[in-house]
């Protein structure tokens, strides 16, 4: 009986190796944005990613799907989720584990001993909604089952060093953005000011995120209660209700700014909406690395913005940006500076852009990213 013996030129194609990205949800929020650009930059010769769910699925997945990458939604209770994703990720020979976010981070755990790359993320400040107890234990548990964290404020970098000695490779990688054309820039601001009703020469303070008490909008309407006493400014705040509207449409009635102030809900691509803007204004009481600060720097906007998470690694204060104590009169203060001075918000805004273009383009930190999963 003959034995055939195969012969390896060297030549043979290459299989990418298959990635278990893994995401709480796939809704409206920033890091599902980072996530996207993260996908859309793969070179899929090399890489087969594939994105599990670990909560509810949203306006993410079809865009995902688009690029060709599957999306498996995790079921049943948490046991059951890691026991799927263990046997998925088994079947499927999956060469290294990518955790988008620090409340996935457990799922490393299952894939302990099969020579699996697990890679973790912590994309926001750590666990700041939680008591300190409960923070301290579910950040304990999240460290346990990675080997590599990412992190994306310095800020956060520093505390897990703290807490997890030199055992965890960790590394900064800030957050990206696309930079779009200066004709896109202008028909949008266009578009959008035409909207408001915005006449020419009206300057607008923007705040982008979700109502939620994290995000403090409550002292955004105060900050521009104390703006209007020296400046006519107008503002507007975008994003969908996660149960602080009624309040804030009160506080709005309370300070006479019904006319002044614009509750927009939510908008489809709030990128476009930054371009209408003269000033950004976050007001968060914690961040890791606001997105809406990066896609504002990106839109020649100057930003005033409490001491949050990631925004000094972003704004040169007095330079690209204000960044203030988490303090009304300190923010208005700031405010009011731009408002009058057009030359100063042209220059910080064009300051701002240019540390954007050098630093956090978006194929520039997927390309970080993936070198990481090599």
């Amino acid at each position: 009986m003959r034995q055939e013996v195969q012969v390896h030129t060297g030549n043979e194609p290459i299989q990418p190796q298959v990635i278990a990205v893994l995401i709480g949800q796939l809704g409206q929020g920033g890091s599902e944005r980072q996530l996207y650009m993260f996908l859309a930059h793969c070179d899929r010769s090399r890489w087969a990613p594939i994105v599990y769910v670990a909560g509810k699925l949203g306006c993410w997945e079809a865009l995902i799907q688009k690029l060709g990458i599957p999306v498996v939604l995790l079921r049943g209770s948490r046991f059951a989720k890691l026991w799927q994703f263990r046997a998925d990720c088994v079947a499927r020979d999956v060469k290294c584990c990518f955790s988008w976010s620090s409340y996935t981070n457990g799922f490393g755990l299952t894939l302990i001993g099969r020579g699996v790359r697990r890679i973790g993320s912590f994309r926001n400040a750590l666990f700041a909604e939680l008591t300190p107890d409960l923070a301290r234990l579910w950040s304990l548990w999240s460290l346990a089952c990675i080997s590599t964290i990412v992190c994306n404020s310095r800020e956060t970098q520093a505390q897990l060093w703290d807490r997890s000695g030199s055992a965890k490779r960790i590394v900064y990688v800030p957050n990206g953005v696309h930079v779009g054309s200066p004709e896109c820039a202008r028909s949008w601001r266009e578009k959008w000011r035409a909207r408001l009703g915005l006449r020419d020469g009206a300057v607008l303070v923007l705040g982008v995120g979700r109502l939620a008490p994290q995000k403090n909008f409550a002292r955004f309407i105060d900050v521009i209660a104390q703006v209007r006493r020296k400046f006519p400014a107008h503002a507007a705040i975008a994003g969908p209700d996660f149960g602080c509207l009624a309040d804030l449409e009160a506080q709005l009635a309370r300070l006479g700014l019904q006319e002044t102030v614009s509750l927009m809900g939510p908008v489809h691509d709030a990128r476009e909406l930054q371009c209408a803007a003269d000033i950004f204004l976050l007001s968060s009481d914690w961040e890791g690395m606001p997105n809406v600060i990066l896609e504002a720097m990106a839109a020649s906007v100057p930003c005033v913005t409490t001491k949050v998470g990631g925004v000094s690694d972003l704004i040169e204060h007095g330079a690209s940006g204000f960044i203030a104590e988490p303090d009304v009169d300190d923010l208005a203060r700031y405010v009011v500076r731009l408002a009058a001075d057009a030359d100063v918000r042209h220059a910080m805004g064009a300051r701002a852009q240019a540390t954007i273009e050098r630093a956090h383009q978006s194929e520039q930190i997927a390309r970080q990213l993936w070198t990481l999963c090599e």
